[in-house]
């Protein structure tokens, strides 16, 4: 693919080697300095003077031979700096764009104090190599360098003019290795595609509007906004792009994906980037009240559409740190909606990112699924995921939940494993769509994994935790998934009791011995309205069905609660009655969830003792003399301390008439 990329430009003797331009707008002199180790094109205007005649051989100060030369009107466009910084060669190297644009020029705002470079879609802009023999490459493009303006975003906004709404926006595309691109702002569209690697791109803005408040609609035509949101952000787009740096970045309205691996790259790091945010990594008030995911296929100014999130593919690639909140396209009622990370191939850690919540914690959500995983040998932990939604429908056992983390296809080996551990899951708002925090989708994952029960537990004495293995799954038909786990890991999350499955936070691990019994600390004591779900990872291959070590299993369906003592035992019964008739009492120990069993002691007109598998006790009493007959229940569970309640009823000799006086007033 490389020889035949080179191939064409040795054959069409150059056509445009540059990194898709941005240009800058006139004054004075092109300046062309010489700097200790390489070279520093200075671009003095915003407008991008390019036309068919002159855009592919139109140089800011370089000349070669009669193939390459300065322009005639004098002026450094961002254009023909890249085009020089492209063509020169390799001994010039590194090389620096630089900006000094005076504030005289047409496109510079004084209420935001930046200079927007104008770009015309209908040239190619692109950073290539002359010759198949050069390395090219080390090219840095840094809108900071520009004298004044603000310091509160990028100077430099470069206009990438999207009015066509088939092609969209021009993409800069980076066809040589060990550029850096940084502190540019892009309006209107457009992309950033690297061809190689060792780039760098960082602190730039893509598809905010000037101000950073907001999406930059790439057209006013609101039917169209499906077509007219920016096209992406920053795609890595072949096997050669590794090790890229892609971080500190603010992308917005990405309608294909904010950034992508597209065809296998490796070792690349994103890192610290906003995605579906403004500028300052929030999801602005009216909608930070959560992301409306309604699909409609028209623009509709009362929805924010923060876009689309990350995609991986290739190998060992790392996505750490990335700020994800408020994704929503406009689509139709059948599309997939916009997920927060799809991550696919070999190898690669994805960690510390939180998704649907914004740098003030508000819990905006995303439109589609947390975490979408295929491949193997991934490590997935520490991230937190609020308020994500339905993407993919039915999962497993043909239940449509809303899964945080769903693991859709998974290589069968003891070479391949999926660690996904210690993240933090929050519930999605709709309250009639049960979540999980982490599934296997059917049938991409061997039922063996998909039912495995991880750890369970047994007892909970404040911080200090104990449990067994899991209990085996019985399968249609009488076929047996062991949940046996020896020398597992045995991970602990908090959870609240509304019933969906949660992690809440993660409080603490442990290892089991050989048998799968196991004792944690955790990390403070449950409160009352929580309980604890567990999971269970292999330390060894073959531990869990014929995976490798690193095989985490899904959470525990069993919340776990904590003993609960009783608050009061109460009975309820008739006051009054006669002899040789049977009444009947109800003795209820508080709360409903106490601890069972419990023990209880009738003392008394009645003595009895019992022991309850349930909270609620009935007990029938017959009473053969009169009197009063008093009786009183002790109620305890081993937590705490007991409780008491007493209750007395009068009983009559049947057959006897008691006749009070009539008294007339």
């Amino acid at each position: 693919m490389r020889i035949a990329k080179q191939l064409k430009l040795a054959g069409l003797g150059l056509l445009a080697i540059l990194l898709a331009s941005w240009v800058m707008g006139p004054t004075s002199e092109p300046v062309q300095a010489e700097v200790s180790g390489g070279i520093v094109i200075t671009v003095n205007t915003t407008a991008d003077l390019a036309d068919s005649s002159n855009f592919d051989n139109h140089t800011c100060g370089y000349t070669s031979g009669a193939i390459f030369f300065p322009a005639g009107d004098g002026q450094c466009t961002l254009r023909r700096a890249i085009l020089e910084a492209g063509v020169r060669p390799d001994g010039d190297r590194p090389i620096s764009i630089q900006f000094n644009i005076p504030t005289s020029d047409p496109n510079y705002n004084a209420s935001l104090q930046v200079w927007e470079v104008q770009i015309d879609e209908s040239h190619i802009w692109e950073l290539d190599r002359r010759f198949i023999t050069d390395d090219g490459g080390q090219v840095t493009i840094d809108g900071n360098t520009q004298p004044g303006g603000r310091a509160t975003g990028p100077k430099i906004m470069v206009n990438t003019n999207r009015d066509n709404l088939e092609t969209g926006g021009r993409s800069l595309e980076v066809r040589t290795s060990n550029n850096i691109i940084r502190n540019l702002g892009f309006i209107g569209g457009g992309q950033i595609i690297l061809y190689e690697g060792g780039n760098t791109i960082e602190n730039n803005w893509m598809g905010l509007t000037a101000n950073g408040s907001g999406l930059s609609l790439a057209s006013d035509a609101s039917s169209q906004a499906r077509r007219a949101m920016a096209r992406g952000g920053i795609i890595l787009s072949n096997e050669d792009s590794d090790n890229n740096l892609i971080q500190n970045n603010r992308i917005i309205g990405a309608f294909e994906r904010a950034i992508r691996i597209t065809s296998g790259g490796d070792n690349n790091v994103i890192q610290n980037n906003f995605i579906g945010m403004n500028a300052s990594g929030l999801v602005p008030s009216p909608f930070n009240n959560g992301v409306n995911c309604t699909r409609e296929l028209d623009y509709n100014a009362s929805f924010w559409y923060g876009g689309r999130g990350i995609q991986v593919t290739g190998s060992n690639n790392t996505v750490i740190n990335n700020r994800i909140a408020g994704l929503h396209v406009p689509q139709s009622t059948n599309d997939t909606p916009p997920i927060a990370m799809e991550i696919s191939g070999d190898g690669h850690t994805v960690t510390g990112n939180v998704i649907g919540r914004d740098v003030a914690s508000n819990d905006i959500g995303v439109c589609g699924q947390g975490i979408l995983l295929q491949g193997t040998q991934h490590l997935v932990e520490l991230n937190t995921i609020v308020h994500s939604r339905n993407g993919f429908e039915p999962v497993d056992d043909g239940t449509d939940f809303d899964t945080a983390i769903l693991t859709q296809s998974f290589a069968v080996g003891s070479n391949h494993w999926l660690t996904v551990r210690k993240n933090t899951i929050l519930d999605s708002d709709e309250a009639t769509h049960p979540d999980h925090a982490y599934r296997f989708a059917s049938p991409g994952v061997p039922v063996e994994l998909r039912q495995f029960n991880p750890a369970k537990v047994t007892n909970i004495s404040g911080t200090t935790v104990s449990g067994t293995r899991g209990d085996d799954a019985v399968q249609p038909g009488g076929a047996v998934i062991s949940a046996a786990c020896p020398n597992c890991t045995v991970y602990l999350y908090a959870d609240d009791l509304d019933g969906r499955i949660e992690a809440k936070e993660f409080l603490g691990e442990a290892t089991a011995n050989a048998a799968g019994n196991w004792t944690a600390t955790i990390s403070r004591p449950l409160a009352t309205n929580e309980g604890l779900r567990t999971q269970s990872m292999a330390n060894g291959n073959g531990v869990i069905h014929i995976y490798g070590a690193g095989t985490t299993s899904k959470l525990s369906d069993t919340l776990y609660l904590p003993p609960k003592a009783p608050t009061s035992v109460v009975i309820s019964g008739p006051t009054t009655g006669v002899t040789g008739t049977e009444y009947v009492f109800t003795i209820t120990v508080n709360p409903d969830n106490v601890s069972l069993p419990i023990n209880f002691v009738i003392t008394g007109a009645v003595s009895a003792s019992a022991s309850l598998n349930d909270n609620v006790a009935v007990l029938r009493v017959t009473w053969n003399s009169p009197g009063n007959k008093s009786f009183t229940v002790t109620a305890n569970n081993g937590v705490g301390s007991s409780v008491v309640d007493t209750h007395s009823i009068e009983i009559a000799n049947a057959g006897y008439n008691l006749y009070l006086p009539f008294i007339v007033k």
